[in-house]
């Protein structure tokens, strides 16, 4: 079979089970809520009664055009199976985000980000259209120059407008390895200065950096490289190996691309100490293939059921504060500070990113300013009420004039929460693509936990 026919065979079988969607949601009945086998979504749910959507089908990289740079991805299809359709052109896309369970849909509907966004910005920066399943079955085409209030509204939305089943989203080439340097930071202000010129004049393919306490700052420049110098391997960090104790072990260190694009998905960045496989024994006998995000994900799923519930009473009671907070570059230093002081996670995940377009607006961002994304995951052992660590990084990403993500919990009452997310123009949106409430409200599903 030719490519051309090929793509076409691939283009109407898309179309069908688009229409097969679409006919199931126009003729159901109430609420809706999808199923799929995975969600990077770190907040409870109720357990309402919904039409569940079977959405698990739509996991097709349908089209990649290399020489536009763009592929056509239905929206469940996963970063990973992305990646492994793109690197045999010599390409990646512009933003994979640093989970190998995160889809497509599900950067675009909630925030995407990873180390290209110095360049880039955040992923939906980095995608050209999208076709939204709306409450009434339509199955709509929006861009900047089509629908373009529901295209620049529909990042932050997190199902509550409609869900993707298809994105056109940016490439670009990438080389068949990679050469890290690591540089070590004691002054946060030293740091930053670093991240400001890079994100002014780039010097590197990827930035990003870790926060492991008060003047101990790694910051890790990624330059692709054709080939390996002579006598040197490429380091393994999928096993035995933890990527992120190396970067304060190694002045430099070279992987391959795809090593490069998944270096924290092996641990979840270092998160995957709370299940033990820090340890050495344990990693032996998870095995290489058990050593992945999908693995903790799903363990972290099933301590929420009876009985591995039960036993967290026998344990200090904990908070889990599972945030990522994004903070105008010239306040980093001083969210960081007040940030250990009020909370004390270590270590903190720094990724920088630009907003090279600030029309977004259920996530508006300024445009004259570079950005830090600060990502922490942990429990902090808490003796006041539930919620409270939580409330207050809210509380420090309002003072330093930040925006938080919301995949994971949010305690905002309800004029607090619309007064940092557009009110106005989340309710034009709705009025016009879901009038009779069937998917659940912005706020209902972030704070309410519908």
């Amino acid at each position: 079979m030719s490519r051309v026919a090929e793509q076409s065979e691939q283009w109407a079988a898309h179309h069908a089970r688009v229409e097969t969607l679409a006919r199931a949601l126009a003729d159901s009945r109430g609420a809706v809520r999808l199923r799929k086998q995975t969600s990077n979504l770190f907040r409870p749910r109720e357990a309402n009664e919904r039409t569940e959507l079977d959405v698990t089908c739509f996991n097709h990289v349908i089209e990649i055009d290399a020489d536009a740079g763009v592929a056509e991805v239905e929206g469940m299809t996963t970063y990973a199976e992305l990646v492994d359709a793109t690197l045999p052109y010599g390409l990646a896309p512009v933003i994979v985000p640093e989970l190998k369970s995160i889809t497509v849909g599900g950067a675009m509907t909630g925030v995407g980000i990873e180390s290209g966004a110095f360049r880039y910005g955040l992923v939906h920066h980095t995608a050209h259209a999208l076709d939204v399943l709306v409450a009434d079955g339509r199955v709509v085409t929006c861009s900047p120059a089509q629908r373009p209030e529901l295209f620049y509204g529909f990042p932050n939305s997190y199902g509550s407008l409609g869900y993707a089943t298809r994105v056109r989203i940016g490439l670009i080439p990438v080389s068949p390895w990679v050469r890290l340097e690591h540089t070590r930071y004691s002054d946060p202000e030293a740091l930053f200065a670093a991240i400001r010129e890079e994100c002014a004049r780039p010097s590197c393919a990827y930035l990003d950096g870790v926060y492991f306490g008060p003047q101990d700052f790694v910051l890790t420049r990624a330059h692709f490289v054709e080939s390996l110098p002579a006598e040197t391997a490429a380091s393994d960090y999928t096993w035995m190996r933890q990527y992120w104790r190396s970067l304060r072990e190694r002045r430099e260190d070279y992987l391959s691309i795809h090593d490069y694009l998944w270096r924290w998905d092996t641990d979840w960045f270092w998160c995957s100490k709370n299940i033990g496989a820090h340890l050495a024994p344990v990693r032996l006998v998870l095995g290489r293939k058990r050593l992945t995000s999908v693995t903790y994900q799903k363990i972290m799923r099933a301590s929420h059921r009876w009985p591995l519930k039960a036993l967290a009473s026998l344990r200090p009671r904990t908070e889990s504060v599972i945030q990522d907070v994004d903070i105008p570059i010239a306040n980093a230093a001083s969210f960081l500070a007040d940030f250990e002081a009020e909370i004390g996670i270590r270590p903190v995940w720094i990724c920088p990113f630009v907003v090279p377009d600030g029309r977004f607006s259920l996530f508006a961002l300024r445009t004259d300013t570079p950005y830090i994304n600060f990502g922490f995951w942990d429990m902090v052992r808490s003796r006041e009420p539930d919620g409270h660590y939580n409330a207050r990084v809210e509380a420090l990403v309002v003072r330093h004039g930040g925006k938080k993500s919301l995949y994971s919990r949010s305690t905002y009452d309800h004029a607090t929460f619309w007064s940092e997310y557009d009110r106005d123009a989340y309710q034009s949106l709705k009025q016009e693509y879901d009038p009779q409430g069937r998917f659940p409200g912005l706020y209902e599903k972030a704070v309410k936990q519908g």
